[in-house]
């Protein structure tokens, strides 16, 4: 079976900056190349965007946000993984499922609105971190022989 964890590591990086506000704030005629990271408080100011369309905006930076707070232990499990031998199956499998989710997550981000529905939101980056621990724990059972981490 061929591993496509290393290839989907840039789908991962590429889904990282589709959640971010860039694109979407050059969409609503909000130019501002020289310093981007004002955007959301300049348009704030403005006056010009209502106030349920900035909060998206804001909800979409924090999935942005996330997404790369994240990308870096996904790449350290998808290469220890990988270095430790864990089958293709598992690492595509695991790579896919990450993704899939990430989906999930960045979607659930922008769109909830309400506290109850968010913990939905909660459950998909809990499953996401779940699926990195238990990569990484399978890399120091395989790494070590076959010994888990309780021996």
């Amino acid at each position: 079976m061929y591993n496509y964890s290393y290839a989907l590591l840039f789908l991962a990086w590429f889904q990282c900056h589709t959640a971010a506000t860039r694109f979407a704030t050059i969409c609503l005629g909000y130019r501002n190349n020289h310093n981007p990271r004002v955007a959301l408080a300049d348009m704030d100011k403005s006056g010009k965007y209502p106030s349920g369309l900035m909060a998206k905006l804001r909800r979409r930076e924090a999935a942005h946000q996330n997404c790369l707070e994240m990308f870096g232990i996904f790449v350290a499990a998808v290469v220890a993984g990988n270095t430790a031998g864990l089958s293709a199956r598992w690492m595509n499998s695991f790579s896919l499922a990450y993704l899939l989710l990430r989906c999930a997550y960045i979607f659930l981000y922008i769109k909830v609105t309400s506290d109850p529905t968010s913990f939905l939101r909660t459950a998909v980056w809990t499953m996401m971190n779940v699926l990195i621990l238990v990569t990484l724990l399978r890399t120091g059972e395989a790494l070590n022989g076959g010994v888990g981490l309780l021996g």
